[in-house]
């Protein structure tokens, strides 16, 4: 029994060491937010804006109203707004999971300005389609991101096959 408690001792230890650590890491990328990849074009469109880091994460706390934990983020526009792209990056997948799992709700609710349409799988995973405000909406999950694109009707579908590409 003597030899027993040191050793729970030390493993008690090494845990609160490592949930220390944990939570500085997490802190850290919550306070500054990383930049995400954006493609350069999509859908033939060149990109002519973008914000990355702190300030896009900055921007979809202030869209939603919310304090969804983000760790990175980006929004692009391409050809003269024609498309608009928005990726959030969550510390987890779960985490991501439950932002699109909010923002689906809050859709649902119908006092939105956006018509869900059918939705449709593309490999494991569901990509939500709305239409308004005279855009196609796209929205889904990619590993820990969550992506949003608007797109003019005329080139929706190109620049949703591409994106879902860029981000598998």
């Amino acid at each position: 029994m003597r030899r027993i408690v040191p050793i729970v001792l030390i493993g008690m230890g090494v845990m609160l060491l490592f949930s220390v650590g944990t939570g500085l890491y997490f802190n850290n990328l919550l306070a500054h937010p990383a930049a995400v990849p954006l493609p350069d074009r999509v859908a033939g469109l060149q990109m002519t804006d973008y914000t990355t880091g702190a300030q896009a994460a900055s921007e979809f706390k202030n869209l939603h109203d919310t304090q969804f934990p983000l760790t990175s983020g980006a929004i692009a526009f391409y050809g003269d707004r024609l498309i608009t792209l928005w990726v959030a990056g969550a510390p987890l997948d779960f985490m991501a999971a439950r932002m699109l799992a909010a923002m689906q709700g809050k859709i649902a609710q119908g006092n939105s300005l956006f018509t869900p349409m059918t939705p449709f799988i593309d490999g494991k995973r569901t990509v939500y389609v709305l239409e308004g405000m005279g855009q196609r909406h796209f929205y889904f999950q990619s590993d820990n991101l969550v992506i949003w694109l608007a797109a003019d009707p005329a080139v929706a579908d190109a620049a949703i096959k591409q994106i879902l590409e860029a981000y598998p």
